[in-house]
């Protein structure tokens, strides 16, 4: 597994490397699908699928974006009533397949989370490379509770630690 990394860099790099605690980030992609869904990510992709484009070898790298294959087999199943109101009660049916997707969307959105930090950490542990952590935990948690100390919180605890690393990186 190890040679899969290229452990030496051609050039001096500075990593940094902006850390969360995972139950934290997972309640902030839960609540981050929902703000997508209510700005119209399903019509969004209601309107990707009514194309008949959506096949075609030049949109294959959108169907891996969030949502798309989670949705597929929904708007597919349901594609002849679309203008209808998929948040519709009367349907129980289709209700719970749009809830199944978007089940599914904040699932693979937190496992997608997961792969990533794995990934980091084999950076740093199995090809060696030097990352700089900083941890974003209490700016995520400040960003959830909509409070107006957010930009304070993220100045503190992300660029100023940030900057502190890039100057010490330079100076080097």
């Amino acid at each position: 597994m190890d040679s899969v990394f290229c452990k030496e860099l051609r050039y001096s790099c500075c990593f940094i490397w902006v850390d969360v605690s995972p139950p934290v980030l997972n309640q902030y992609l839960v609540k981050r699908v929902d703000d997508m869904l209510d700005s119209g990510m399903f019509e969004e992709l209601a309107e990707y699928f009514a194309n008949p484009m959506s096949g075609s070898a030049s949109q294959c790298g959108l169907k891996k974006a969030i949502g798309v294959p989670e949705f597929q087999r929904y708007l597919k199943r349901f594609q002849n009533q679309q203008g209808e109101d998929w948040r519709s009660e009367d349907d129980v049916e289709k209700k719970m397949a749009y809830e199944e997707a978007v089940r599914a969307i904040k699932d693979n959105t937190c496992q997608l989370a997961k792969r990533q930090l794995g990934k980091i950490l084999r950076l740093r542990e199995a090809a060696g490379w030097e990352l700089k952590r900083v941890e974003a935990t209490e700016s995520l948690r400040a960003a959830m509770g909509g409070g107006r100390r957010v930009a304070d919180i993220w100045e503190r605890q992300v660029v100023e630690p940030s900057v502190k690393i890039v100057k010490r990186f330079l100076m080097e």
